[in-house]
């Protein structure tokens, strides 16, 4: 799954990464800082096919579902959005980008514990969550598949907003729950923005161009992470 996201630098580098010939930043510029542990429930900057930057609430609930109390959702699975009551429509029209730095996972770890919060390597084993921050090794950005309900400047109302795509694990990459987020770099992200693609060349895509684990790198870092309300840039950094 993916419920956390690194989105730090200035969005014109993510634009200009892409290759966007002329992006436009429909967003409150003195309303952004960088973001090191945006959650659901925040406003990522998402890129939609028409070159505009919009800022997007991660999380969406289509009426019919708000109607039958049914919950919100923040990923859609590559291999069932596209026939899903949820994300059918935005699958064929909805689909945009939200550009990372990284993102963080939790691993089931085991470290020694007496109960007391004291460690010594005679005290009995303990399972701990432990986070980690996974990032392109190029230091890179990179370009997550994205569906959004949203459509231009209209107003967000309770419901709308946006799903992160998950695909399967690759081996060797980090991931406690064997789903990740749908990675892209910019030439197959530019392919996930065209709306004339055609349904059999974007399974394709959602398939087969998915960053490969071995672009990735990964590294232990502080508990700190855990709280949504921290965001500084020290939640990045490796534990030594």
């Amino acid at each position: 799954m993916c419920g956390r996201i690194s989105q730090y630098r200035d969005p014109r580098l993510y634009a200009d990464h892409l290759g966007l010939a002329d992006p436009l930043m429909l967003f409150d510029a003195a309303d952004r800082r960088p973001g090191y542990n945006l959650a659901p429930g925040t406003h990522p900057l998402a890129i939609y096919p028409d070159q505009t930057l919009h800022a997007i609430h991660w999380g969406y609930c289509p009426d019919w579902a708000r109607e039958q109390h049914l919950p919100q959702t923040i990923n859609a699975r590559a291999d069932a959005a596209p026939t899903a009551r949820y994300f059918e429509q935005l699958w064929k029209t909805g689909r945009v980008l939200v550009p990372a730095d990284g993102w963080f996972e939790w691993r089931v770890e085991t470290t020694l514990d007496d109960g007391s919060g004291n460690r010594e390597p005679s005290q009995r084993e303990a399972p701990e969550r432990q986070p980690y921050f996974v990032h392109l090794k190029s230091g890179a950005p990179m370009y997550l598949a994205a569906l959004s309900s949203v459509r231009g400047t209209e107003p967000q109302t309770e419901g709308m907003g946006l799903v992160i795509v998950t695909a399967s694990a690759d081996t060797g990459l980090v991931d406690v729950h064997g789903r990740r987020p749908l990675a892209f770099s910019p030439d197959a992200a530019r392919r996930w923005l065209d709306q004339a693609l055609p349904p059999d060349e974007l399974e394709q895509l959602a398939r087969g161009a998915c960053l490969a684990a071995g672009r990735f790198r990964w590294h232990r870092v502080s508990h700190e992470v855990d709280r949504v309300l921290n965001d500084e840039p020290g939640l990045i950094d490796a534990l030594l």
